[in-house]
């Protein structure tokens, strides 16, 4: 494998030994327009956001709900493409110093070419890319591809997964897996079931040392708080987006930065509380 880019090394290092969950912030690229998306990433960044993912606009977003679907809509009806999502992530790298992390389908690599996407993304100043629709089984060429280019590929740690899967899906992750606090389409709004939670992610260390991180169906800071002990890291993405989708233009920007100020509180209160798993 190819040494880490220095992005990537600052992706390890933000997740190693933390006393409270990272908060992670995601926004398409693209979205709600090119220029203030840079912006509201770097404003999530100023008001409490770890990490940043950026997502790679789809036509097809199976895994996602009607907020993200509705926001990749958006961003590909104003042209983005993804030379769009370079040039977020090196500019939101760039501005803000934290890790950025692309989040994409199979799809959109696969049309632009494996090997190129991985060494573009590198380039851009990403830490890595998660590709959640992409079977570990079938994951060889982005694997080998992302290693070459020194970043990192996160893997995507389906519930009903057995413990060969889990296996191979530690085999394949460098970075973090990813645990769904549900097992459902993002934008998830109900309760969780706390205790499968809690089991599905011990037995997530019992297969790597990686760090855990959580995401869908996370939709409330209170949620979030109650997480906090099972992971080291927090996504977010739904309830940021939606202010975005649905607020008037004055309020959009402001609803989305309460958002994740409150995610912040609640993720810093939970780790001055009790101690993450080891």
């Amino acid at each position: 494998m190819t040494a880490l880019t220095p992005a990537a090394t600052g992706l390890t290092s933000l997740l190693a030994h933390r006393q409270r969950p990272a908060l992670g912030a995601f926004l398409p690229a693209g979205f709600p327009n090119w220029t203030a998306g840079i912006e509201t990433l770097r404003s999530f960044v100023r008001h409490g956001a770890d990490f940043l993912e950026v997502g790679v606009p789809h036509s097809m977003p199976t895994l996602d709900g009607p907020d993200i679907t509705q926001a990749y809509a958006q961003a590909l009806g104003q042209g983005a493409r993804m030379a769009h999502v370079f040039s977020t992530i090196r500019l939101a790298a760039s501005s803000t110093g934290v890790p950025v992390v692309a989040m994409t389908y199979w799809a959109p690599v696969l049309d632009y070419g494996v090997e190129r996407f991985a060494q573009d993304l590198a380039r851009s100043g990403a830490a890595g890319a998660m590709i959640p629709d992409l079977p570990v089984t079938e994951a060889g060429e982005w694997i080998t591809a992302a290693r070459a280019a020194g970043i990192h590929t996160p893997q995507f740690a389906p519930r009903s997964a057995d413990d060969d899967q889990l296996d191979a899906i530690a085999k394949a992750a460098s970075g973090w897996v990813y645990a769904p606090a549900a097992p459902a389409a993002t934008g998830y709004q109900g309760e969780l079931d706390l205790p499968a939670l809690d089991a599905f992610t011990a037995r997530l260390r019992t297969t790597t040392s990686l760090p855990v991180v959580g995401g869908i169906g996370i939709s409330t800071p209170r949620l979030a708080a109650l997480v906090a002990p099972y992971v080291d890291a927090v996504v977010v993405g739904s309830p940021l987006i939606r202010p975005l989708l649905h607020d008037t233009a004055a309020g959009a920007l402001d609803g989305a930065m309460e958002q994740v100020r409150a995610f912040a509180r609640a993720l810093h209160r939970a780790g001055s509380s009790q101690a993450l798993p080891g």
